[in-house]
């Protein structure tokens, strides 16, 4: 008997095509087969099903010509590959932060979910890329969401591992991130169940060429940076003659770095700690005098403590670079990226004659410090610090009326933390406030209030990121998530974020510290900053740096002029070349000065000193005073006290005292003109009492105030 020949499926649906009134060769049978999940041979179906199925391709075909691209525009997450016979495959491509700036994306690709699929093909059924559109938005993000957390131990696992090839490329970190970026952009990973196999042997060998083409760009950089630092390393001949030991306690706030350096410090027979504030140098050389230490404290405005002191505490602008110490502490040393005041912990992380140099802060610096040691050719220990408490950033928005006696509410202006403190103290909180503005003595005060629990609730700006002892603060509520840096208003950076946020559970104090937002909007970039990816190393690790009186005096005698402006013009052009190492440290606000100061009839070093007075630049009275300042030095006269109204409104009693510091700092320098100095001390004492004064009443009488006004508008 003879055997039946297998009929071919597509012969099949040919004859159905035929029958409903369709020309088979227009028609793409294989796909019309796949579409109905027929086998090859001896596959059959009704002439209805045949007809929905196309109808099916033809709307998918629909679809793939004009709805797929509309849809990629509109979800950029979408990926679509357009089959045989126009089927559309569709996966969710993830991207998820390796670093927290972004520079490096692991991308994975995930097959939809039921909810996505189902969607997608409606939409590809009524060919509108339209339908449900915030559904499959919302979907897309769900399964986004879900899939990064699958994989957050993978990804935990591949952080760590490029933490610690950041640490051993330092300074060309740069060179590592760009090699690894280029590999990671054009390798998506499927996700599978293995993808964590996959992942690591695709990525180890990727990981190592990326260290070595940092390693090659090293070399090149080394020698540039040997011409580049070569005079500048040079001038600091102490600091070279010691062979001197960096370590670098390196970790995130309240880790205990600074207060393991401060124990080094304290057990060597000679040493200085160089603060970022007054106000840290102040609680430092205390700490010292109850060591029992021969102590003292030197900032720009005063000398606290015994002559000839075994271990000093200085304001960092006032490192001495001449006098060999044992250990020196350099603190909060990521400032060396702050474009102000940069050049001061450029100065002594290069300069400080110690036999041993503790540098501590953020990883952000890990790539200053390195390119640093090894430009003056000494060894370099990196110690890493952890966190001592969790750090948990709450999921919900905290509005101020649901802020709780604990909490510190943050916003960047002075206006907006006034505003925050009045509806505060409106809903019967007791608050303590705390913003840049304040002198250091009130700053301390008002901490102190809330320390103690005189106060309830903090009002502050990023003034509390540094030098403040908050011991209960048990949760950081950030008002806003934006601020203003005197060229514009911009996002926080995610250093930013984690410095304030790190205030959060002292250890000691409290065993877990929170982190919320007043708003929804302000909880992702809490989010991805305190995500744990490792943190960016900067793109720029040009060091700031600040013309000395050296450098003015002997520029000032090659181009035989007294102007100070163009001196400072001719040392921008001859140090801040391309290739560089420096970059200019607020170099246009010391031009504008410069420009100011030049009126007088002053040698120019004397117009560099009042070139660089701490006065606020953009305050027109403090620059007023400032220009009258100068004339009276060249006229050889004194400059008597300031006068202060102590009825004066808050910004003029803070104003009062900003001049009264800037006062003092010039008394240092020029003692015979600024002779006035117990009097000046004396009214900026009674200038701070009556801030203090106002911070602890004035918000309610201006409560008060408007309650009488909102029953009389009545």
């Amino acid at each position: 008997m003879a055997r039946r020949r297998a009929q071919p499926t597509t012969e099949i649906l040919s004859e159905i095509v035929a029958r409903l009134g369709q020309p088979p060769r227009s028609v793409d049978l294989e796909a019309l087969r796949i579409q109905l999940g027929l086998p090859e041979f001896d596959g059959d179906a009704d002439e209805a099903r045949v007809a929905r199925a196309l109808r099916a391709m033809k709307a998918n075909r629909a679809f793939a010509e004009t709805g797929v691209e509309a849809l990629r525009r509109t979800v950029p997450g979408l990926r679509a590959a357009i089959l045989g016979g126009h089927a559309v495959t569709w996966s969710v491509r993830i991207a998820i932060p390796l670093l927290d700036d972004g520079r490096l994306e692991l991308r994975v690709d995930a097959p939809p979910d039921a909810a996505v699929t189902g969607i997608l093909r409606g939409m590809a059924h009524r060919n509108d890329p339209k339908w449900r559109l915030d559904e499959l938005r919302a979907a897309v993000a769900q399964l986004s969401t879900r899939t990064t957390g699958d994989l957050r131990r993978i990804v935990e696992r591949l952080r760590d591992q490029i933490r610690l090839d950041l640490r051993e490329v330092g300074a060309d970190a740069s060179a590592y991130i760009a090699q690894l970026d280029r590999s990671l952009r054009s390798r998506p990973f499927a996700v599978t169940e293995d993808l964590g196999g996959t992942l690591f042997q695709t990525l180890t060998p990727v990981r190592k060429r990326a260290r070595t083409v940092a390693r090659q760009d090293s070399r090149l950089r080394r020698l540039q940076d040997r011409v580049g630092f070569g005079a500048y390393i040079e001038k600091f001949a102490p600091a070279r003659r010691l062979g001197r030991r960096i370590v670098f306690h390196m970790g995130p706030t309240n880790s205990g770095k600074t207060y393991a350096a401060l124990k080094h410090l304290t057990e060597a027979a000679t040493g200085t700690y160089l603060a970022p504030l007054r106000l840290l140098a102040l609680e430092n050389y205390e700490a010292l005098l109850e060591r029992g230490l021969r102590a003292g404290m030197i900032t720009g405005e005063e000398i606290l403590g015994e002559a000839g002191p075994t271990h000093t505490a200085r304001t960092i602008e006032t490192a001495d670079l001449t006098r060999p110490v044992d250990v020196a502490v350099i603190d909060e040393i990521q400032m060396l990226a702050d474009p102000d005041r940069g050049w001061a912990w450029t100065n002594a992380l290069f300069g400080v004659p110690a036999r041993t140099v503790i540098v501590c802060g953020s990883d952000d610096a890990l790539a200053y410090v390195r390119r640093a040691a090894e430009a003056a050719g000494e060894s370099l220990e990196v110690v890493p610090f952890e966190r001592k408490t969790p750090l948990v950033l709450l999921d919900q928005p905290v509005p101020l009326e649901k802020v709780e006696p604990g909490d510190a509410v943050v916003a960047f202006s002075r206006r907006a933390v006034h505003e925050n403190r009045e509806i505060l103290v409106a809903a019967g909180h007791r608050v303590a406030t705390i913003y840049g503005a304040l002198s250091p003595e009130v700053r301390r005060a008002e901490a102190a209030r809330f320390r103690t629990g005189e106060a309830t609730v903090l009002v502050t700006t990023d003034a509390i990121g540094m030098g403040l002892n908050l011991g209960p603060l048990k949760r950081v509520v950030f008002s806003a998530v934006r601020k203003f840096d005197g060229v514009g208003e911009r996002g926080l950076t995610n250093s930013e974020i984690r410095q304030i946020a790190g205030r959060a559970g002292r250890f000691g104090h409290q065993e877990v510290g929170y982190v919320a937002a007043c708003e929804e909007t302000g909880i992702a970039p809490l989010k991805v900053a305190l995500g744990g990816a490792p943190t960016a190393p900067a793109a720029d690790t040009r060091f700031f740096v600040r013309p000395d009186l050296i450098a003015i005096t002997s520029v000032a005698e090659e181009m035989q002029t007294q102007s100070l402006r163009e001196v400072l013009a001719h040392f921008a052009r001859a140090t801040f070349y391309a290739g560089s190492p420096f970059q200019p440290s607020a170099l246009e606000e010391i031009l504008e000065v410069a420009r100011l100061v030049d009126r007088a009839r002053l040698p120019i070093q004397e117009k560099f000193v009042f070139s660089v007075c701490p006065v606020d630049r953009r305050d027109e009275v403090a620059m007023a005073v400032l220009e009258r300042w100068t004339q009276a030095r060249a006229a050889g006269v004194g400059v008597p006290a300031l006068r202060a109204n102590l009825r004066g409104e808050l910004d003029y009693q803070e104003r009062a005292v900003k001049l009264a510091s800037a006062y003092l700092w010039l008394s240092r320098r020029f003692p015979e003109t600024f002779d006035d100095v117990e009097a000046i001390r004396a009214m900026r004492g009674r200038a701070n009492d009556a801030i203090e004064e106002h911070l602890r009443e004035t918000a309610t009488r201006r409560v008060e105030r408007r309650s009488r006004r909102t029953a009389r508008d009545r």
